[in-house]
Formats: C-alpha cells, sequence, structure tokens
C-alpha cells in the first residue's frame, strides 16, 4: 500500500509540475513597451463574429515588431494580446485588419478558392481602418459592414502536381 501512495504521490506532483510549465509565459522582453489594456468588441451586420481573427499592425516604425491581436470569441469580443501572450498593447494608432475563411471544394482552381466571410476590404492586404490604443484602459467597438467575396485567384495561376 505504501508503494501505491508513493507513486500517487509522484504522479499528482508530476501533474501540478506540467499544469504549472504549461500556464507560465516565456520572459517579458527587455524592449517591451508598456502595454495598455484594450478590449475590441466587433460586429458585422449588427451580429457579433466568432472565429475571426483580428490583426493590429502599428503604424509607428518604432513599434513595428508588436504586433497586436488575437481571435473573437463568440460574443464578438477580443482581449488584446500583443507578441501573443502579453495582454494589451502599445499606445499608438494600427492599421487593423480581419480575416475568416471558409474553406471549399470544386473541381476547378477558381471553386477551390476559400471564401472569405469577412469583406476583402478589411483584409490584411487592403484595410485602411484604423484605431488608437491610448495610456489607459481602452474599450474599441467596431460595425463591419459589406458582403461575403470570393478570395481571388492570383492571375496566371494553375493547379499544379500535388506534392506529398
Amino acid at each position: 500500500m505504501k508503494c501505491q501512495s508513493k507513486w500517487l504521490a509522484l504522479a499528482m506532483l508530476t501533474l501540478v509540475a506540467l499544469t504549472s510549465a504549461c500556464k507560465r509565459l516565456p520572459d517579458r522582453p527587455d524592449d517591451l513597451p508598456q502595454l495598455y489594456p484594450v478590449v475590441l468588441r466587433v460586429t458585422f451586420g449588427g451580429a457579433p463574429v466568432e472565429g475571426v481573427t483580428v490583426n493590429m499592425t502599428p503604424l509607428d516604425p518604432a513599434l513595428k515588431k508588436w504586433k497586436s491581436g488575437g481571435q473573437l470569441d463568440a460574443e464578438g469580443k477580443l482581449t488584446v494580446k500583443t507578441g501573443f501572450y502579453y495582454e494589451g498593447a502599445p499606445s499608438g494608432e494600427y492599421r487593423i485588419s480581419f480575416a475568416k475563411l471558409q474553406e471549399r471544394w470544386g473541381d476547378t482552381l477558381e471553386e477551390m478558392q476559400p471564401l472569405s466571410l469577412i469583406p476583402l476590404k478589411y483584409g490584411p492586404q487592403k484595410s485602411d481602418l484604423t484605431v488608437e490604443v491610448k495610456p489607459e484602459k481602452n474599450e474599441i467597438t467596431l460595425e463591419l459592414d459589406g458582403g461575403e467575396e470570393i478570395v481571388p485567384v492570383p492571375k496566371g495561376a494553375t493547379l499544379g502536381p500535388r506534392k506529398g
């Protein structure tokens, strides 16, 4: 019975150690600027959208490496993180873009292009939407509009042989 107790205790300690290790963030980089809390709420056509990826790219070249963002939850809400780990964002202006794609199947390259569930005007290549993070607690609400658009097939693209 003593042997079973020792194994049980060892298993519990291992579980606690693994759980603690999974929750530990990487050390905060020395050059990471002061971060301010940002809660972003986004609706599309008046309704919250779940699973949309939000990218916030700083307009200040000095902050270029500190991109922020995350993914919207079922309520269309996001607590912004910088560098994937650190809650908040440095103060400043950001270009904000959104992406949510639905895979499709088809017989042609055009039919297989993913369907963008967010208008392409808000995508990483075209968005001119900006937000400001102030040196305080920030709550930002955005209403997106427009319809579904298919991501265009690049000109000259051909369906080549599959590798694998």
